[in-house]
């Protein structure tokens, strides 16, 4: 008996220690899987498909557009391993990359000294091929299906009896950065200084201006505008700090002056370090690297976060009319958190339009055609969330008004807790009186919808401005007067706080409406109150309905 007993004791005790044994096992194996993904983390990348990344070809000095839809890159494809230009396109899946032609892939080309539009379909490239009006010259070609056109020369003021190169744009092509250097080849550059110039309204370029000494340090090389508008990467040997060769570096552009370049040690190298490029999510850095195998290949590098430019979202479509295809329209673009217009410009002789807006912000982009008794088009983005896509489709019917259609007057607000109409709301209602004055058949029912209907016996906050009092017949006990005791009617008030201020909302629309001469036969109302599930769901709709 004392042996099992025994037995038992020395069982339990090997359970014991083997189950804290494991348990220490589970907590240093997590441990260890946890600093794994951490490190993966901090370092990940992401390489091209294999549709650009080929297993026995060298690719070099990619250039994105920055909508992320066009690259430009070197190759070693060419006869006897000559370095080559490629072009490629992606709709969903990168296409196969296609060669440059000779007219502009060429043995007096700067190797890597393109460019591509934020749509990536007109290049930008440096050549001494004449005709040129000094040493290498920046000239442009656009795509039209697969065919490359014939190359502009950029002329003066941006090309000299210098030499340049590596242009990069700002997304709406009105600024440019390049490189003016005192010596080029085909394969290098040196003494080189980063210039930038803007377009002037008739399209012509402003004379080019030197970047500061901050910047240009004696061979600042290699600009690329990211897509904010506000950060540089250049590229440079002469900097104080340096890893070897040419290095990256990061400066910012704000309120007038540009920031202490800081260098990019994420990514640089005890090599030269410059031909980088960033779409325009500004999340990955794209460059080439030298991968196992030996072979140069296309690799994206998450860009740390104290560093990443400002992201911009991509909008683009078809504005059309029922009745005309190509319907002359303004398109503007409004910052609602600044209350600044900050676009204004036309549809393409095709309907089409492209810009981008900036996260950070509050947007409403608006449509307004030339004909007033077209329906216009507005939309709002929020660009202030963790995650904004990187483009967005929208294409917009314009057309007369029909019964039954909706027009939403999201601009419409109101002073806080009042019915008082706001500035800002003037933009849409005028909107509103253009295409009802230009529709007098029609009639519009202004919706106010309130999302949010709270009330309350007190005034429990400033939001419940609206009092309402109901005066009840009820009976209460009472003694006459041999001391008996009676129901007797008697009146009572209840007094409701609440704010429901839609039926004067929708009045003041009204009124405004009328004063700009819209006649009051055609406007009606119909408004509405839902109680809130909780109070941050509570939102105001506001729209007119042809009728």
């Amino acid at each position: 008996m004392m042996n099992i007993s025994l037995y038992i004791v020395n069982c339990a005790s090997f359970i014991l220690e083997n189950y804290i044994c494991m348990k220490r096992f589970v907590l240093l194996y997590s441990l260890m899987i946890a600093a794994v993904l951490s490190s993966f983390s901090q370092s990940a990348t992401r390489r091209l498909p294999s549709s650009i990344n080929h297993p026995s070809l060298n690719l070099y000095a990619p250039y994105i557009s920055n909508d992320g839809n066009g690259l430009l890159f070197l190759s070693d494809s060419g006869e006897d391993g000559a370095l080559t230009l490629n072009y490629s396109y992606r709709d969903s899946d990168w296409s196969p990359p296609m060669v440059i032609p000779k007219s502009i892939n060429h043995r007096i080309t700067f190797l890597r000294g393109y460019g591509l539009s934020a749509d990536g379909k007109r290049m930008y490239y440096s050549s001494a091929k004449a005709p040129t009006i000094g040493g290498y010259d920046i000239f442009t070609s656009e795509i039209k299906g697969n065919t490359w056109g014939d190359p502009q020369n950029l002329l003066l003021p941006i090309n000299s009896k210098s030499n340049e190169a590596c242009p990069s744009f700002a997304t709406d092509g009105s600024v440019i950065y390049f490189m003016r250097c005192d010596k080029m080849d085909q394969n290098n550059a040196n003494n080189c200084k980063i210039l930038r110039s803007k377009k002037k309204p008739n399209g012509q370029w402003e004379e080019p201006e030197e970047l500061p000494a901050s910047i240009n340090t004696g061979n600042s090389q290699t600009p690329r505008i990211m897509a904010d508008g506000e950060t540089l990467i250049f590229s440079s040997n002469k900097m104080a700090s340096t890893q070897g060769g040419m290095d990256l570096y990061q400066t910012k552009y704000t309120n007038g002056s540009w920031s202490t370049p800081v260098p990019l040690n994420y990514i640089n190298t005890d090599k030269d370090d410059q031909y980088v490029s960033v779409s325009a999510l500004g999340r990955y850095l794209l460059r080439d690297v030298v991968n196992t195998r030996k072979i140069s290949e296309l690799v994206e590098f998450i860009i740390p976060t104290e560093l990443r430019p400002k992201g911009m979202m991509k909008v683009e479509g078809m504005i059309t009319n029922t009745e005309n295809p190509s319907t002359p329209a303004y398109i503007s673009v409004l910052d609602l958190n600044s209350n600044k217009r900050i676009y204004s410009g036309r549809p393409a002789s095709d309907g089409s339009y492209l810009l981008y807006l900036m996260e950070g912000s509050k947007y409403e982009m608006a449509v307004d055609p030339e004909q007033g008794n077209v329906t216009y088009f507005t939309k709002q983005f929020d660009l202030q969330t963790d995650k904004i896509p990187q483009r967005e489709k929208i294409n917009i019917t314009l057309k007369k008004p029909l019964p039954g259609d909706e027009l939403p007057l999201d601009l419409v607000q109101f002073e806080q807790n009042s019915s008082k109409l706001s500035a800002s709301s003037e933009a849409d209602l005028k909107r509103l009186v253009r295409l009802a004055k230009a529709n007098p058949a029609l009639k519009f029912e202004i919706q106010v919808l309130l999302g949010g209907y709270e009330e309350n016996t007190m005034q429990a906050s400033a939001d419940l401005t609206e009092i309402t009092i109901d005066s009840l017949l009820t009976q209460i006990d009472d003694i006459d007067s041999l001391g008996q005791l009676i129901k007797r009617d008697t009146m009572m008030t209840r007094t409701t706080y609440h704010n429901n201020r839609t039926t004067k909302q929708a009045e003041a629309i009204i009124t405004y409406l009328t004063a700009q001469g819209i006649n009051a036969s055609q406007l009606t109302y119909f408004v509405n109150a839902i109680e809130a599930v909780l109070p941050e769901t509570k939102k105001l709709t506001i729209k007119a309905v042809a009728r």
